[in-house]
């Protein structure tokens, strides 16, 4: 484990066994080829593409061009994950061909490549889609991130709120550290850009070491840095809660009970925010939450929605460390607790937006 757990946690540290690398480059010999080819054949097909999709949306009588909107966004995904690709090449020979990304220097050109990547994304869904942020009133975006470093939990329901708590946090100049499922490797933007801005990738069914590496993130935290998790583990489904219920019923009978009223947020994994708060003692906790999504948990759903007529409410709050307990058990009752507050303000803001 000392060696996975080196200044490089991931594929571009120098302190990989051969048989790390071996993998790493195997796997992105395959993810970089398919992600620019799919670019190429994407930009060169573009103009097809749009008469294709826009031709399917007015045979249907859609005057929106839900088609063509997401077939534009995903274009736009495309571009970004190509251009951080391409540009993971230029950076790795100006930290020492790799000598030197775990530097300062070196992570803050990868997070600028981040922040940007995001800010596009974040403006193409608005402009495309019509995902609108409404955060509620009075929120100082800044005195809740600042100062840091700080811990930020957020639910999961859509491949579209991955992003909301960096995109946040980076508004106010924050620095962002996500813990992020192993799965988004096959992606070589994530692959390349997150692992070279300090975030980890874990393993579901490897939990020792997950906890190790969130432990090692948590430990290298700075004042102006946020770690990120989405404590659910995977995106909210309706069937996935009744499984997770299930099962706590069998394995914690008094966690059950006391998620038993959850209808919008799967159950809480604690293991990960415990890691968090053991690595970095003084940091307090952010919660993002959010409501407005919910009703498209597909892309499929999503396409046929757009653009989005209401706007995602967002509630952002802050937790001092000295509210939060110091014992795992009570730290688990707690976060149990927050979740099912969280839920509520879920239930109350889907309600409004009910006919």
């Amino acid at each position: 484990m000392a060696e996975r757990l080196g200044r490089e946690p991931y594929p571009d540290g120098d302190q990989l066994t051969v048989t790390a690398r071996r993998a790493t480059w195997t796997r992105r010999a395959k993810t970089i080829p398919i992600v620019l080819g799919a670019t190429a054949a994407g930009a060169a097909g573009a103009p097809v593409i749009a008469a294709v999709a826009a031709g399917r949306d007015l045979a249907r009588g859609d005057t929106r061009l839900p088609t063509l909107r997401m077939a534009a966004f995903i274009g736009q995904y495309l571009v970004n994950d190509s251009a951080e690709v391409l540009a993971a090449g230029p950076l790795w020979v100006a930290a020492g061909c790799g000598t030197r990304l775990d530097q300062p220097r070196s992570r803050r050109r990868h997070e600028r490549l981040q922040a940007w990547s995001i800010g596009v994304l974040a403006r193409r869904a608005e402009q495309l889609l019509g995902v609108r942020l409404e955060i509620e009133a009075a929120t100082d975006l800044r005195a809740v991130f600042h100062p840091g470093p700080v811990i930020v939990v957020c639910r999961h329901v859509s491949l579209l709120d991955a992003s909301l708590p960096a995109l946040l946090a980076q508004q106010t100049g924050m620095h962002t550290r996500g813990v992020v499922m192993a799965e988004l490797l096959a992606d070589p933007g994530f692959d390349l850009l997150y692992q070279r801005s300090g975030s980890v990738f874990v393993a579901r069914d490897h939990a020792p070491e997950a906890r190790a590496q969130v432990a090692h993130l948590a430990a290298g935290l700075a004042p102006g840095t946020a770690a990120v998790i989405f404590p659910e583990g995977r995106l909210f489904r309706p069937e996935v809660l009744t499984a997770s219920l299930a099962r706590l019923r069998e394995r914690a009978p008094d966690r059950a009970a006391r998620l038993d009223r959850l209808r919008h947020l799967l159950p809480p994994r604690p293991a990960g925010i415990q890691a968090l708060l053991e690595g970095a003692p003084d940091a307090d906790v952010v919660v993002v939450n959010h409501a407005g999504l919910d009703p498209y948990p597909r892309i499929a759903e999503l396409a046929r929605h757009v653009p989005l007529a209401a706007p995602i409410a967002v509630h952002v709050a802050r937790f001092p460390r000295s509210d939060i307990p110091t014992e795992p058990e009570d730290q688990t009752v707690w976060l149990d607790e927050l979740w099912c507050d969280m839920d509520s303000w879920v239930d109350e803001r889907l309600g409004a937006l009910r006919p």
